[in-house]
């Protein structure tokens, strides 16, 4: 349960103008696709599918809940607050625009791509819960851009980095490090999920990273001609 201090929290930034502006971007780009949009839902009462991914927990709050399809593929939307604690560190308040695409092929690792130059706040939690995961490019094979290793680590399991090679080919690297960045990305259980922390959005933003996320899908799922 969420305490008093983050209540108010959460009731203030609503309020706020950025807060507006950016909710009504993403109103605004779902109607324009045609979703079904729901607005607020709570994870614990309404009876919709959680985004999950890495920033779920068991306190965070979900605006703009929207779903529909893109391109061939069953999309979900949500704009994600929570208030973050790790070990004796204060809070840090953090807001996660989240596109879900959903896979047809769900054997792909987990793969967690980790925008360099943000704060390691917003993924503590992740690693602490995925600990196994370790960064893995230095063991790739293939000569990937400088401009992508210096824009993402590549998360997975030691184990399996020529598998996650596999599917991030050079091809698939350079154009992540050109239309993501600064962007999280994350493959999980037969999902793509794409983390936007901007906090102000914009339809032109929105449509630019739902096009590459689908893209990504496809390449994962080896329909990219």
């Amino acid at each position: 349960m969420m305490k008093k201090g983050g209540v108010m929290k959460h009731v203030l930034r609503r309020y706020s103008p950025v807060t507006r502006s950016r909710g009504r971007s993403i109103r605004s780009f779902a109607d324009k696709l045609g979703f079904v949009y729901f607005g607020s839902v709570d994870q614990h009462e309404d009876d919709h599918e959680i985004i999950r991914g890495l920033t779920v927990s068991t306190s965070h709050r979900d605006t703009h809940y929207a779903v529909g399809s893109y391109d061939g593929y069953n999309i979900s939307m949500v704009d994600r607050y929570d208030i973050l604690k790790h070990g004796n560190e204060p809070t840090s308040e953090h807001s996660w625009l989240i596109l879900q695409v959903s896979l047809t092929d769900a054997e792909l690792p987990h793969i967690f791509l980790k925008p360099k130059g943000h704060s390691p706040a917003a993924y503590n939690k992740f690693f602490t819960a995925y600990n196994t995961l370790h960064a893995v490019n230095t063991m790739f094979l293939a000569p990937h851009s400088a401009e992508f290793h210096a824009r993402y680590d590549v998360y997975g399991l030691s184990s399996r980095a020529l598998e996650i090679e596999e599917s991030l080919t050079t091809h698939v690297t350079n154009t992540i490090a050109a239309r993501f960045w600064p962007h999280a990305i994350e493959i999980f259980e037969g999902k793509v999920y794409v983390y936007i922390t901007e906090h102000r959005l914009t339809e032109t933003m929105l449509g630019a990273t739902l096009e590459s996320a689908t893209w990504l899908a496809s390449v994962l799922d080896k329909r990219e001609d």
